[in-house]
C-alpha cells in the first residue's frame, strides 16, 4: 500500500512539475511575441499629473459651446472648491484622485433666480461636476469629462 501511495505522490509531483514548466514556456513565448510586436509600437508610459490646486479656472466651453456667462471654479490644496456656475455661487469639498474629481457631498449653492438659458447651462455644468468627472490638463487648460457624458474645458485665469 505504501509503495502505491509513494508511486502516486511521485507521479502527481512529476505531472505538476511538467505542467508548470509548460505554462512557463507559454508565458515566455507570449512575452517574446509581445516584445517583437512592441518593437513596432512604443509602450505608453503612465505618469502622475498633480491636480492644479489654488488656481482659478474660467469655463472656455461646455460640450463644445461657449458659455453665455462667466463661469469659474477654484479648488484649493485643502480640497475646498468654490465657484460661480452661471447665476449662482457655490462652495463644497471635493475628493481629487489621480484622474478623477468628485464632490464629497452636495455643494452648497446660493439661491438666485436666473433666465432659462442660464439654467440650462448651469444644469449641464452640474451634470458633469456631480458625476465624478475624469480630469486632465493640457497646458494651462483643465478638462473635465463627465462619467455620463459632457465635457467642460476651463482655461487658467491670469
Amino acid at each position: 500500500m505504501t509503495r502505491f501511495l509513494t508511486a502516486l505522490v511521485i507521479g502527481l509531483s512529476t505531472f505538476g512539475l511538467l505542467a508548470a514548466a509548460e505554462a512557463k514556456g507559454k508565458r515566455e513565448a507570449a512575452a517574446k511575441e509581445q516584445k517583437e510586436e512592441g518593437g513596432e509600437q512604443q509602450e505608453q508610459v503612465l505618469s502622475y499629473k498633480p491636480f492644479p490646486h489654488n488656481h482659478i479656472f474660467n469655463l472656455k466651453d461646455i460640450n463644445g459651446k461657449a458659455p453665455p456667462a462667466d463661469i469659474w471654479i477654484r479648488i484649493d490644496s485643502t480640497m475646498r472648491g468654490s465657484g460661480f456656475s452661471g447665476c449662482k455661487s457655490w462652495s463644497g469639498v471635493f475628493v481629487v484622485g489621480a484622474n478623477r474629481l468628485g464632490p464629497k457631498a452636495m455643494p452648497a449653492v446660493a439661491d438666485a433666480k436666473c433666465d432659462p438659458a442660464l439654467q440650462a447651462v448651469e444644469r449641464d455644468f452640474w451634470q458633469v461636476m456631480l458625476s465624478g468627472p475624469f480630469w486632465d490638463t493640457q497646458g494651462s487648460d483643465l478638462i473635465l469629462k463627465g462619467a455620463k457624458g459632457g465635457v467642460l474645458r476651463f482655461s487658467r485665469s491670469l
